[in-house]
């Protein structure tokens, strides 16, 4: 290794001064290119640690992780805390551990803490905020709500009934994006309240938005009003469930986005009561008889007292909750399109449903959804050819945004490899350079000269001296030296047959040009070898 350097720096200072500039930028370059792949792979995968957070709560997560080096991103204008995704579920146990990510709504944990020396007052006053927090908290998990307050008027108890006052409460919703409640989940909110608090009812619990808008007021009685919006909610169920039953036996028959159903449904919400009473003539029947015998001096007399009574039967029979008055159904089916077999490339064809298949198709909806025309159930069917650029355009969208997801996975990737690959083939470029510098080529050490007929002849001391303007003198002897070796050490027959192998000479010369240390350590161990040998012949 130290060589190496050795010969990178000789190699260096023999460059003119604009190319020792290009290979440090290069160089340069190509760390920093190296780099900033390393650190743009290396950046940790951020992925949801809290959503919905209050101010103070997420100043105080935010806290927390820098206390514990705990890299984090806020987003959605500070409500969400993101951390790397290996690290989620330990952090979200460490925090529910410690109380950290609770929100500033306080529950029952208010009477954690020791009451000695409470007042009453204060008792009461705990009690309402720690139930008003446990309402929040519930209503809150709503997947539509992001903040609920509630706030509740509990009046004292009056030892009179007439002057005592009802309580009540207000619940202030914020909702998360544009999702909203439904007048069913308004009214369970309501109840909850209600259910929750002794003596509130429901209809004494005030649900508004942070916008003032009112979505459920107090004294809304529990009669006309609430009937009428039961009424609308079961007739939407029921036309729902109708439709629900044409429409996917329509997507089986023509396939998904062929056909349109829809059921319109008037229900008959009126109770009727009804009371019979029938008597059987024929079945009377003795209930009660009373025997009396007198018995005078003149005569004796027996009179007898029977009591009949016949069968009565009692019928009530009462309508159920409702029942379908009518039905109104209406079917669109989408014209038939199929590839145009004449010029494939063209525009496909399209075919309207002859008379029968539309009968067929009616038929079947009416089967679907229980049409019945006696009791003035109405049917339309119409055929048009449907606008889907809506749904093309959909779902293009969503086929360029996964396209483009999977060019940013593979683009990463792709960087990755060609960073490596550019760094790869710099650093061997650089190799091969510093290794074919570090000495002169063979050639000027041991070169092929000509004795007159062609043949080649290896030269020494000459060849030697010209080594020495690229190498150190001490390399340039050892090199003269095993020059003068290597042709002393050459036969007669040896000679004549390299004279003859020219080829298998070039062929050694390039390889010794290829692998000059190689070739020098080679003739420093024939020396040393040779060395050895005369000295054992002295010492014999």
């Amino acid at each position: 290794m130290q060589s190496l350097l050795e010969g990178f720096r000789q190699f260096v200072s023999r460059l003119p001064a604009g190319q020792r500039v290009a290979i440090a930028a290069v160089f340069v370059g190509g760390l920093g290119i190296l780099g900033g792949v390393a650190w743009w792979a290396s950046q940790p995968d951020y992925a949801l640690l809290f959503g919905r957070l209050a101010p103070t709560s997420a100043s105080r997560i935010v806290d927390a992780l820098r206390d514990d080096n705990v890299k984090y991103q806020l987003k959605e204008n500070g409500t969400a805390v993101y951390v790397p995704r290996e690290k989620v579920y330990e952090l979200r146990l460490q925090f529910a551990s410690e109380n950290i990510a609770s929100d500033a709504t306080t529950g029952y944990e208010l009477f954690d803490q020791g009451s000695l020396g409470m007042t009453d007052f204060m008792q009461k006053l705990n009690l309402r905020r720690a139930l008003e927090g446990e309402l929040s908290r519930t209503i809150s998990s709503l997947r539509q709500v992001e903040v609920a307050r509630v706030h509740l008027v509990l009046p004292e108890r009056s030892p009179f009934r007439q002057t005592q006052s009802e309580p009540s409460s207000s619940v202030v919703l914020r909702f998360a994006g544009a999702d909203r409640l439904s007048p069913g989940q308004i009214e369970g909110i309501a109840s909850l309240v209600a259910g929750a608090v002794e003596g509130l009812s429901a209809t004494r619990v005030t649900v508004l938005d942070t916008a003032g808008n009112i979505l459920t007021s107090p004294g809304a009685s529990e009669g006309s009003l609430a009937l009428s919006t039961s009424q609308l909610r079961i007739t939407k169920e029921v036309e729902d469930h109708l439709t629900e039953k044409g429409q996917t036996m329509l997507d089986q028959f023509l396939g998904p986005g062929n056909a349109i159903v829809r059921v319109a449904g008037e229900l008959d919400f009126s109770k009727s009561v009804s009371q019979r009473q029938s008597i059987d003539p024929e079945s009377a029947t003795v209930i009660s008889e009373e025997r009396v015998e007198q018995e005078e001096d003149t005569a004796n007399g027996t009179s007898m007292l029977r009591n009949y009574d016949v069968t009565r039967t009692n019928e009530r029979s009462e309508s159920g909750a409702f029942r379908i008055a009518n039905l109104s159904v209406s079917l669109v089916v989408n014209e038939k399109v199929r590839p145009n077999e004449e010029d494939p490339e063209g525009a496909p064809i399209v075919e309207e449903y002859s008379a029968e298949e539309l009968a067929e198709l009616e038929q079947v909806v009416k089967n679907a959804v229980g049409f019945d025309q006696s009791r003035g159930d109405i049917f339309a069917i119409h055929q048009r050819q449907f606008d889907t650029s809506s749904q093309d355009n959909i779902a293009n969208e969503f086929a360029a945004a996964e396209r483009s997801r999977q060019f940013q996975v593979i683009g990463r990737y792709v960087v990755m490899i060609l960073a490596m690959l550019v760094g790869l083939w710099f650093l061997r470029t650089s190799l091969n350079k510093v290794a074919s510098m570090n000495f002169p080529t063979a050639p000027e050490a041991l070169t092929a000269g000509s004795n007159g007929n062609g043949a080649p002849q290896l030269t020494g001391g000459d060849q030697a001296a010209s080594l020495s303007s690229g190498l150190s003198q001490s390399n340039a002897a050892e090199l003269a030296e095993a020059a003068d070796l290597y042709k002393s050490k050459l036969s007669a027959e040896a000679q004549a047959r390299l004279k003859a192998k020219s080829v298998i000479f070039d062929e050694i010369v390039a390889d010794i040009a290829e692998k000059p240390e190689q070739t020098a350590e080679l003739l420093r161990s024939w020396l040393a070898e040779d060395k050895s040998r005369e000295a054992y012949a002295q010492a014999a």
